[in-house]
């Protein structure tokens, strides 16, 4: 089932009405911008069971606690962390200008971009949506939303809320195909933050840089945990397993793959199991979620072939859902390392040293995030300072991606630029600059015909210190 309430003509009166609201009477006032993240609070709790009904029916059973962690609290807490906040990361910032630019004065001024679009993704169809709102709120943009057309129902209800609680010249929302995504990435935007795999990044790249529009891409990428010698097998396996299983693995900073002393790898394997069981006793009574679509579910199946693998579950689960399972030492050429695995397939590989670790994540596709479970060492450091990745999160997975404060994005082919709290009002704020030159100052001492105190203040400014 796809969203079809929009068609891809529809989509220019959607941005010409943004466009022309922003020309006439700006971004929001930070008043506006206040009420405006109110509101959408409000909309959020009152509808909180319809998401829930909405999301669990778009992905053919999604965790009801899941869904109200990952996509309504965590879109509540964002909100709250904004609000107080937002007053003074709007503020003009002034700048003191030392010799030879004294007594001229710099300030900076963070103010709206002007039109963002927003392009989300099915896997946290809510989160994903109104979590790049926030920023663009919080900075004073006026907003263009397109939900994923595979999370039909959900992208519905967003279209439907979100439209009785803003204006349309300060959020729209279109829904609907492929097409209608297209349309939204080769409009003339301020701004465009799409959230989806690196495949189609790189198109909706091209069609931004072809108007000049400014993008951030939160992609996806083989995020690996490395488990250090000094590391708790059992305290690592359940944090794995927690942030693995959540959405049955369909999250872009799950757990990708685990890096093991080889003398460790059997009895990580064993606590893998047990922490398993010890999450989901009962995997069919709905605490562990399905697969979001036929041709996901398949493409795991496809994954696994040929691999030895280690089922985590003790029963099978019936489809939509998917087993979980270890795949024990599979090659690096194989699709199951050369791919984001988006689902609950787990490959562990044994290392001898750190160096042998490092080698093997920078010869696979890059990560999102790095997990170390073990203590705080110079092996870590070493890890850090070769490596690449968003982020790094020691001894827990997954949690940092739901902490407002703290910035979120990737690096290269996992991502460009960064969203979340400040960071989501830095990106979609542009930092105006404003000069101020008062009637006696130094430059003018600088400007030809050259005498004596240009000569002065260049001695000055060209002094050992």
């Amino acid at each position: 089932m796809i969203a079809q309430s929009t068609s891809a003509p529809a989509v220019q009166p959607a941005f010409d009405g943004l466009r022309a609201a922003f020309l006439l009477d700006g971004g929001l006032t930070l008043d506006q911008r206040r009420g405006a993240l109110k509101a959408l609070r409000r909309s959020l709790i009152d509808h909180a069971d319809a998401y829930v009904a909405a999301i669990d029916a778009d992905f053919r059973g999604r965790s009801r606690h899941e869904t109200l962690l990952t996509e309504v609290v965590v879109v509540l807490s964002a909100i709250d962390d904004t609000l107080p906040r937002l007053k003074r990361w709007a503020a003009a910032k002034k700048i003191r200008l030392g010799f030879p630019f004294w007594p001229a004065a710099g300030e900076i001024r963070p103010q709206p971009r002007g039109v963002a679009g927003i392009v989300a993704p099915s896997n946290y169809p809510l989160q994903l949506t109104l979590m790049p709102l926030i920023g663009a709120l919080s900075a004073g943009c006026r907003t263009l939303i397109k939900p994923s057309e595979l999370t039909p129902r959900t992208a519905d209800l967003i279209a439907s809320h979100l439209g009785k609680t803003f204006d349309p010249s300060v959020v729209a929302v279109v829904t609907g195909d492929a097409e209608v995504a297209r349309a939204v990435t080769e409009l003339p935007l301020d701004l465009l933050l799409f959230t989806g795999s690196s495949r189609v990044g790189a198109v909706v790249a091209q069609a931004a840089a072809r108007q000049m529009t400014p993008v951030i891409l939160e992609l996806g990428g083989k995020s690996p945990v490395v488990i250090d010698r000094s590391a708790d097998l059992d305290m690592a396996a359940q944090s794995i397993m927690a942030g693995k299983l959540i959405n049955a693995g369909q999250t872009c900073v799950a757990p990708d793959y685990v890096l093991v002393p080889r003398e460790s790898k059997d009895a990580l394997i064993a606590a893998l199991r047990r922490a398993a069981a010890s999450l989901y006793p009962q995997p069919e009574n709905g605490d562990y979620s399905a697969i979001g679509s036929d041709r996901a579910l398949s493409r795991q199946h496809d994954l696994e072939n040929n691999q030895r693998v280690i089922p985590l579950f003790d029963a099978a689960v019936a489809a939509p859902r998917h087993t979980p399972k270890v795949i024990d030492a599979p090659s690096p050429d194989s699709a199951v390392m050369q791919e984001e695995i988006f689902g609950p397939l787990l490959p562990v590989i044994a290392y001898d040293d750190i160096e042998e670790a490092t080698a093997t994540i920078r010869g696979l596709p890059s990560a999102l995030v790095i997990y170390w479970f073990g203590e705080v060492n110079d092996r870590l450091d070493a890890l850090i300072s070769r490596t690449q990745s968003g982020a790094v999160s020691i001894n827990e997975t997954v949690l940092y991606a739901g902490i407002s404060a703290l910035p979120f994005g990737g690096i290269g082919p996992s991502g460009w630029g960064r969203y979340h709290g400040k960071a989501g009002f830095d990106s979609f704020s542009h930092e105006r600059v404003l000069f101020r030159q008062p009637r006696w100052n130094i430059a003018k001492m600088m400007r030809p015909p050259f005498g004596t105190h240009a000569d002065g203040i260049l001695k000055l400014l060209l002094r050992n210190k």
